[in-house]
C-alpha cells in the first residue's frame, strides 16, 4: 500500500525543467554571438562597407575562439554546442567570405560592363564554401573517432581550419585596404583572376591533408630571463594594430602561410621520433 503511495506521489510530483548557469550557457552565447558577426559582414558587404565587412569576420573568428577556450575552462562541452559551432563556423568562415569576396570583385566588373564574367566567378565560391563545410564535416567525424596510432600529439590539424581560411581568403582585401592607406592607385578588385585564383588555393587547403600547427593546444614554454622580452614584443604589435590594423593583420597572414611549409617539416619530424619509440 505504503508504495502504492509513493508511486502516485512521485506521478503528481511535477517535474523539475533542467535549468542551467550562466557558465555553462556561456559558450553558446559566444558562438551565436559570432554568428551574428558572420552575418552582419554580409550586411556590410551589400552596403559596400567592406573594411567593416572584413572586420566583422575576424570578429567572428575571435569569438569562435572564445567560446572554445571558455568551454574548456569552465568544463561545459556539450555536444549541442559542438553542433552548433559546426553551423555557425559554415555561416561565419564559409558562406560569409564568399559572399564578400564575390561582391567585392563584382563591383568593378559591373563599372565596366563585363557581368557575363560573373558567372564563371561565382564557381570559385561556391568551391570555397563546400570545401569549408567539408573540412568542418571532417573534423566533427575525426573528433568523434579514437585518435590514430600513428598521431604524434594533438599539436598539428589536418588541413587548415575554417576560420584560418576565411582570413587568408580575405587578405587580397586586406592588401587593397593597405594600398588605399598609402594612396596607391591600384584596385586589387580590379584584377579578379588572380584573386579567384587565391580562393582556390586557400579552399585546396582547407580540405587538404596538410599537418598545420594547432595553436590551441601547443604549449608554448617561454625560458623566465626571456619572459620581458615576449611582453614587449606583445606590447609593440598591440600598437602597431593599434596604428595599421590591416598591415598588421595582413603581416599574421603571410606569417600564416609561411609557417606550412615549417609544420609539414615539424609534423614529419615528430612522427619519426613516435615510429622509433614504438619500434624499440
Amino acid at each position: 500500500m505504503n508504495s502504492l503511495q509513493n508511486d502516485e506521489q512521485k506521478t503528481r510530483r511535477p517535474h523539475k525543467a533542467k535549468q542551467l548557469s550562466l557558465p555553462r550557457l556561456l559558450p553558446n552565447i559566444l558562438t551565436t554571438i559570432g554568428m551574428c558577426a558572420g552575418l552582419t559582414s554580409i550586411r556590410f558587404a551589400l552596403e559596400g562597407d567592406w573594411e567593416k565587412a572584413v572586420f566583422a569576420i575576424l570578429v567572428a573568428g575571435a569569438f569562435d575562439t572564445v567560446d572554445g577556450l571558455s568551454a574548456r575552462i569552465f568544463g561545459s562541452s556539450s555536444r549541442f554546442g559542438a553542433e552548433l559551432d559546426s553551423l555557425a563556423d559554415v555561416i561565419s568562415f564559409g558562406v560569409a567570405p564568399a559572399i564578400v569576396l564575390y561582391l567585392w570583385i563584382r563591383e568593378p566588373l559591373i563599372k565596366t560592363n563585363e557581368e557575363y564574367l560573373l558567372e564563371w566567378y561565382w564557381i570559385p565560391m561556391l568551391a570555397f564554401t563546400t570545401c569549408s563545410a567539408l573540412r568542418l564535416a571532417r573534423f566533427n567525424v575525426s573528433h568523434n573517432e579514437e585518435p590514430s596510432k600513428n598521431k604524434p600529439d594533438n599539436n598539428y590539424l589536418v588541413g587548415v581550419p575554417a576560420p584560418a581560411g576565411a582570413g587568408l581568403a580575405s587578405m587580397p582585401m586586406g592588401l587593397e585596404f593597405i594600398l588605399k592607406r598609402f594612396d596607391a592607385s591600384i584596385n586589387i578588385s580590379e584584377f579578379p583572376v588572380w584573386i579567384l585564383f587565391w580562393i582556390v588555393i586557400v579552399s585546396a587547403l582547407t580540405i587538404s591533408q596538410v599537418p598545420t600547427f594547432s595553436f590551441r593546444n601547443m604549449r608554448f614554454r617561454v625560458p623566465r630571463h626571456q619572459a620581458i622580452i615576449v611582453l614587449v614584443l606583445t606590447s609593440l604589435s598591440f600598437a602597431v594594430l593599434e596604428k595599421e590594423p590591416w598591415i598588421f593583420l595582413f603581416s599574421i597572414g603571410v606569417i600564416y602561410m609561411g609557417s606550412l611549409p615549417i609544420s609539414i617539416w615539424a609534423e614529419g619530424v615528430d612522427r619519426r621520433k613516435v615510429n622509433k619509440s614504438k619500434n624499440k
